[in-house]
């Protein structure tokens, strides 16, 4: 019996749509089209604008040119002009499940080349284009269609779909809601195996057990443990983040925060334990970050700034006398098939609106302790419904 967790369908017609509404943002920019870039190769970094506007990802690894052999590989192209038909170029032959006509999508090895071919094709060689995915193709990559399309004048529009993704549909937000599930109970499996004498790889492989016949991936496991006070110690890995050697002793501090996906949209959250006894000072930093999270969620409503939520939350830190400096420094973001905006920063502006997902996390560390939490919730017209579910205290 499968232990995959059913997709919740998302219909052609909803990325027709989308691509539609690009085309009629890059129109009111003046622009003559746009020419989005995504790269897959079987990671989660850059995926998510290909696959919001076609459903399509690549599972080839990104590999370096061979010129005249094979080029752009693990990489996608949709050439969207304002007036025409958009053409989406892939790298394999697997093109039944895009959600395209299959006229509009063209299969290449060499797919820098086509992909230039496609925007003369499509009456973009000596257009205003704007180039979605500026920070997913390498600088080489650019000069080949640079190079082949001389006429072509150049704009940055990332802005474009970063604005249409951050309202999600009805749709997406049952994917979020899965998601979200998912990486509850894998956080809550981790929690269970974070145990005095288990090392960092045995709390991710609970959760991996979990989150793998569910058929989810990992982006990332942030671990660390260790002690505060006069003698304070941190043990932590960066590659991977489970590789740290020092396993779990009693009276220690542990935290994981994880991300990943499931059906191409993402969960994100972070819990903290103590391990054997609990001590005051430990619990102490545990609760002053679920504080801090839950002022930011708190301010959360329709109209109100991305600003005014990360400074409710920075208000509530800085009364519990946490220092504000971190390792990242908002506090929190909009989540769907990647890191969406608004960014909750103090001098974001951006309005918070119903269909917005935010997730709201803080890491405080005060004297060698260390908290961590973070939460995932959906914008209604009321305010928030939170969306993760693993429990909160594990003390």
């Amino acid at each position: 019996m499968s232990r995959l967790e059913p997709k919740v369908p998302i219909a052609a017609e909803e990325f027709a749509a989308r691509r539609a509404a690009a085309r009629e943002a890059a129109a009111r920019r003046g622009l003559d089209g746009l020419l989005v870039c995504s790269r897959g190769g079987g990671g989660l970094d850059r995926y998510a604008d290909i696959a919001y506007l076609t459903d399509h990802y690549t599972s080839f690894p990104f590999i370096p040119d061979l010129p005249g052999r094979w080029s752009g590989r693990a990489h996608a192209f949709l050439v969207l002009p304002v007036a025409g038909e958009p053409l989406l170029v892939i790298d394999l032959p697997y093109a039944e499940r895009v959600a395209m006509p299959a006229g509009q999508v063209v299969i290449a090895d060499l797919v820098l080349e086509k992909t230039a071919e496609c925007l003369a094709q499509c009456g973009l060689a000596g257009a205003q284009v704007g180039l979605v995915g500026s920070d997913t193709m390498a600088v080489g990559m650019f000069r080949t269609l640079e190079a082949a399309l001389p006429g072509i004048r150049w704009r940055e529009a990332d802005d474009i779909l970063s604005g249409l993704r951050a309202r999600k549909s009805a749709a997406e937000i049952g994917r979020l809601r899965a998601a979200s599930r998912l990486g509850s109970r894998m956080i809550g499996a981790m929690m269970d195996a974070a145990v005095p004498g288990a090392t960092h790889a045995d709390v991710v492989a609970a959760g991996m057990a979990v989150l793998i016949p569910a058929g989810g991936m990992l982006y990332n496991s942030f671990m660390a443990s260790g002690t505060g006070g006069n003698h304070a110690t941190a043990f932590r890995a960066t590659f991977p983040t489970w590789a740290t050697e020092q396993p779990l002793a009693e009276g220690q501090w542990f935290r994981a925060g994880i991300s990943g996906v499931l059906h191409g949209y993402c969960f994100d959250l972070a819990r903290s334990k103590p391990i054997g006894a609990v001590s005051n000072r430990v619990l102490e930093a545990f609760e002053a970050a679920i504080a801090v999270v839950g002022a930011g969620i708190a301010a959360i409503r329709p109209g109100a700034t991305a600003g005014a939520v990360a400074r409710a939350a920075l208000a509530q830190q800085e009364a519990l006398g946490y220092p504000l400096a971190g390792v990242f420094g908002g506090m929190g973001h909009g989540l769907g098939m990647g890191w969406d905006t608004p960014w909750l920063t103090p001098e974001q502006e951006m309005h918070i609106e119903p269909g917005m997902v935010l997730c709201v996390e803080k890491t405080l560390t005060r004297d060698g302790y260390l908290g961590d939490f973070e939460q995932t919730v959906l914008v209604t017209p009321d305010g928030t419904e939170l969306l993760t579910d693993a429990r909160i205290r594990s003390w």
